[in-house]
């Protein structure tokens, strides 16, 4: 089964994670970049979170891949404000996901992730979501515990994607 992992990352986070979800399903990687937005700094981190409170999509580098040329999607994001980050939201709402089965992850410090789990799910009505990983900062001090974890949830989801083929 061919598989895209999309995500954005600023501090390297949810770019552990997708990397250890692209090596668990022998995946792509599709990062996304945005453009015209400054996040560096303290008004850049300030910026960050108010734009993900209020739910603002950001311009993104074109992809260089096509979700059509793949049977299940990840997709990734940090949480910024309680909720998904700008340039995932803008690439969810531009892209065309089609009927792709879809699992959806992301990354926080400790704050409560419901919220940016039930984001990525609303903003991907005509996938079918199979499934969703929140892996919270403490959880990354443990390498060997985290790739098992998210290798075992990567590996569910790609299971699930094949059941539902059939």
């Amino acid at each position: 089964m061919k598989s895209l992992v999309v995500y954005y990352s600023k501090s390297g986070n949810t770019r552990r994670v997708a990397e250890e979800i692209a090596r668990a399903v022998g995946g792509e990687l599709e990062e996304l970049v945005e453009v015209g937005v400054k996040r560096s700094g303290a008004l850049g981190f300030l910026r960050a979170g108010r734009d993900g409170m209020r739910g603002r999509a950001s311009k993104i580098d074109a992809p260089k891949k096509r979700p059509a040329d793949y049977d299940l999607l990840f997709i990734g994001s940090p949480v910024w404000g309680g909720n998904i980050v700008p340039a995932v939201r803008g690439y969810m709402t531009s892209a065309d996901l089609a009927s792709k089965p879809a699992a959806v992850f992301c990354t926080a410090g400790g704050a409560s992730v419901e919220r940016t789990l039930a984001t990525l799910h609303s903003l991907t009505p005509t996938s079918r979501v199979l499934g969703e990983l929140a892996v919270l900062q403490g959880e990354l001090k443990s390498p060997e515990a985290l790739s098992h974890r998210v290798a075992t949830w990567a590996k569910e989801m790609v299971a699930a994607a094949g059941a539902r083929e059939k």
